[in-house]
């Protein structure tokens, strides 16, 4: 489901010139827009649409430099940490930037994750550091507006930091990689987005990318015998790609998509343009990215029409909120990891509770973030140093990183290889559907 990926270019620049030339580069960047009663279901994994892959070839010049240092992160003994212990590690950090788009449109991801990144580095640095180092995780907001990107890449980068976190959606994502020019490693913490998963620009992805969750959408829905979708999108990324691709692999394995109907994320509350077509002829389940509340109203509005249908949601339910709200019983979505006791998951969720005094409205999207760290960490336990190139090269060689969601491998790729959850929203709380992949 991965587009194989090329092999990554060699490149001599530094930081000291890649700051120098940083404004005329990001003049350029500024006008660039572009926008438990539910049993587990299992699932056979059905062809993804055409022209995807999964055998990226693996880069030459990927190699890290050995260490005489242990290259595991201990993920289970940094969660067991105190984050509030009285001598933390200290020294020189291992520094990670985080450009956060914390707006109202990448907030619900960020926002949870970058708490959960400067809570696991103070975890880390309260465990003893990577192999004594300390590690330090300084956020900016970019607000996913061209300009606030522009003014926190100059801080970060002129911060020394090595490494990089970043948002959520492609426009901003694009940008941070204009600044950065190959020469960092960006974590995409909360991005499904596939292009987005490239290591040639040292640019990578924690999570399933939404190639991978459309997919395995419609796998569920199809094992679940639900032959009549209706979607809901918007054009472009995620909110149209998703749908798109929805689409693809049900009709091709046997479904039918009877209509798909337009929405504004984060906006469209009133869908009574709609209502009638939908009761006119309803379908088996109803499938969209988009937010949360934006389907509790959808529902809310069709069940008072008398319909009643299944919904199934992309990984946006849980991003923006979904378990917060009132009329979310036996919705489907897609998402990253499951709680179950005792899990990593629930143990860094627990831990960031105690933390910051309240829960997460978003607790995958903390989890995903507690993935990026581990995938920083392993990288430099591996090669023993700050070297933002050759940190980014590292990343692309990662194998079996036991992060917080599960085990992480890229293979040489943008995209690690990991499982692929369903979730069902029974009495409140997520109950698991079914689990694709490993």
């Amino acid at each position: 489901m991965i587009d194989p990926l090329a092999s990554l270019p060699p490149t001599t620049r530094r930081r000291r010139r890649l700051v120098t030339a940083l404004v005329a580069v990001l003049i350029v960047v500024s006008a660039c827009t572009g926008s438990d009663s539910t049993s587990s279901t299992s699932v056979t994994e059905l062809a993804p649409p055409d022209g995807e892959a999964n055998d990226a070839e693996q880069p030459t010049d990927t190699q890290p430099t050995d260490a005489a240092i242990d290259p595991r992160f201990d993920i289970d003994a940094v969660l067991a940490a105190d984050p509030n212990c009285v001598d933390p590690v200290v020294g020189e950090p291992l520094r990670i930037g985080y450009a956060a788009d914390l707006s109202e449109l990448g907030g619900p991801a960020d926002g949870p994750g970058s708490q959960a990144a400067v809570h696991l580095a103070n975890l880390i640095n309260c465990s003893g550091g990577l192999d004594g180092r300390p590690v330090e995780v300084v956020v900016q907001d970019i607000s996913g507006d061209p300009l606030a990107t522009r003014s926190a890449m100059i801080d970060l980068l002129t911060s020394d930091v090595h490494v990089l976190l970043g948002p959520p959606f492609p426009d901003p994502g694009f940008r941070v990689l204009q600044v950065t020019d190959g020469n960092y490693a960006v974590i995409f913490t909360g991005s499904t987005e596939p292009a987005l998963g490239d290591n040639s620009s040292l640019s990578y992805l924690v999570a399933f990318n939404d190639t991978q969750g459309a997919t395995v959408a419609a796998q569920f829905a199809l094992t679940k015998g639900w032959a009549r979708a209706i979607t809901f999108s918007s054009p472009g990324p995620y909110f149209g790609y998703n749908t798109l691709v929805f689409k693809g692999v049900y009709e091709a394995n046997g479904g039918e998509v009877i209509g798909d109907y337009l929405f504004v994320p984060g906006e469209t509350t009133d869908f009574s343009d709609v209502i009638p077509d939908i009761v006119a002829d309803p379908p088996d389940v109803i499938y969209t990215p988009m937010f949360a509340g934006q389907l509790v109203a959808l529902r809310q509005q069709l069940e008072a029409a008398g319909v009643q249908v299944e919904y199934l949601q992309s990984d946006a339910f849980e991003a923006t909120g979904g378990y917060t709200l009132a009329g979310i019983e036996g919705v489907y979505h897609v998402t990253h990891a499951f709680p179950d006791e005792g899990s990593r998951i629930v143990a860094l969720n627990d831990s960031l509770t105690a933390a910051i005094g309240s829960p997460s409205d978003a607790p995958s999207m903390v989890a995903l973030a507690g993935d990026a760290v581990a995938v920083i960490a392993d990288a430099y336990l591996r090669t023993g140093t700050t070297d933002p190139r050759t940190l980014g090269l590292a990343i692309a060689n990662a194998q079996g990183v036991e992060g917080v969601t599960g085990t992480l491998s890229y293979n040489g790729s943008g995209t690690p290889t990991k499982p692929i959850y369903v979730h069902q929203v029974v009495n409140g709380q997520a109950a698991l559907a079914a689990t694709i992949g490993s």
